[in-house]
């Protein structure tokens, strides 16, 4: 069983089977990866040092055509749902401006890691990823597939999409249906368009003799499905490469008011996009089952080429049952590594260190030259600050663990 460490490693099943065999495919990826994956795992974490950046995470845009329960963006308590209810316009990044970050940091290799929102409802999506594929540049989408099926081989042909991400909750349509509900409440079949997406994919893959985009349905585990991370697992076992399994994201109110006292202690004013984080689709999950079930995945999927992987790496049911009821425990991860490799940035351009909880600003690409936000002062500011320690919401974060 894994040990605890600073950063959530790849398992090596899929390293060797996937990893490796779709960067042989590519000389540009190896070099590209090669880069990554030191830059995550072995450089120096010193907060006044200038480092190039590893990831760029992109969140194109606010919008979305689904509202799932698990979300802290549009779920229960959402942050961009209560915007939207305010008359606040929702943003999107502009094309232009991602050109020109991309030109900047070329000389880094970073890996670009694309989200939203809802990526594929970002117009220019396909342009960029041919411009990515210009400039010998790699990365990702996290999609719920709803609006993916169209594009699909335009971005695949682009050469430059390494990793497809797709939201999967669901055993059945039903399930994924519920838990994955459309925004304008029709009965769009979200079950059915994943699925479809990742049947294309691997046709086209088996068509054009290709090892990427590799393909990786994400699981949050909650109250819905913990009962059937097997089945769900089943239903992608053989056209995915890597299965990833989160345990939910969420915070108490207790942790929500630590955390705008440590915050507005340290940085000097109230954070705010924490509380999309206060759900309850998650106080259900039964850790002894939720353990059982991880014990099936892992034996059904030997023999199989898609490689479960949970996140963080807990399987006991006293693991599982601490994740849920001690807020305080980091499940041995104790230091916040992403700061020093990736970058966030949201769709009105500001740059942020943190994906989830993106209170902290620390620059804007539209007025300003990202590498000096990234090398910056505020930026710097905030590595040093978190040398001190965890803040109260960070223990159940997924870029906490490295992935």
């Amino acid at each position: 069983m894994p040990q605890f460490r600073g950063s959530a490693l790849l398992p090596t099943r899929f390293v060797f089977q996937h990893l490796f065999p779709a960067m042989a495919k590519d000389p540009f990826s190896w070099n590209a990866l090669l880069k990554a994956g030191y830059r995550r795992y072995f450089s120096k974490r010193d907060p006044e040092m200038d480092v190039p950046v590893g990831q760029i995470s992109l969140r194109v845009n606010e919008v979305c055509n689904l509202r799932c329960k698990s979300c802290g963006q549009w779920g229960e308590n959402g942050h961009l749902q209560q915007k939207l209810e305010r008359g606040e316009k929702l943003e999107q990044l502009d094309f232009e401006v991602v050109k020109r970050l991309m030109l900047e940091t070329r000389h880094d290799k970073p890996f670009y890691y694309i989200w939203g929102g809802e990526p594929t409802m970002w117009k220019p999506l396909v342009p960029f990823f041919r411009e990515m594929g210009r400039h010998k540049l790699y990365g990702s989408i996290v999609s719920n597939a709803q609006a993916l099926g169209p594009i699909l081989e335009e971005l695949i042909d682009t050469g430059a999409l390494s990793i497809l991400y797709l939201s999967l909750d669901g055993w059945d349509a039903e399930s994924q249906n519920i838990m994955r509900s459309p925004a304008n409440k029709s009965k769009v079949d979200n079950f059915e368009k994943t699925l479809a997406v990742i049947e294309k994919t691997h046709e086209i893959k088996r068509r054009k003799n290709l090892k990427t985009p590799l393909v990786m349905p994400i699981t949050v585990i909650s109250d819905e499905n913990y009962l059937h991370l097997a089945d769900i697992h089943r239903l992608v076992m053989d056209k995915t490469q890597l299965h990833p399994y989160y345990f939910g994201w969420f915070i108490t109110e207790e942790d929500a008011a630590l955390h705008e006292k440590v915050f507005e202690n340290r940085f000097g004013y109230l954070p705010k996009n924490h509380r999309g984080y206060l759900k309850s689709c998650f106080n259900d999950v039964d850790p002894a089952a939720t353990s059982e079930q991880i014990k099936e995945v892992l034996k059904i999927a030997k023999g199989h080429a898609s490689v479960p992987h949970f996140l963080p790496d807990i399987y006991s049911e006293e693991q599982i049952r601490r994740y849920y009821e001690d807020h305080k425990w980091s499940c041995g991860y104790n230091s916040c590594e992403s700061i020093y490799y990736t970058a966030e940035i949201s769709p009105n351009g500001q740059v942020t260190p943190c994906r989830d909880y993106q209170d902290f600003d620390a620059g804007n690409i539209n007025v300003e030259p990202f590498c000096d936000i990234w090398n910056g002062d505020k930026f710097k500011e905030f590595r040093r600050q978190m040398k001190k320690g965890l803040m109260p919401v960070c223990t159940r974060c997924c870029g906490l663990q490295g992935f």
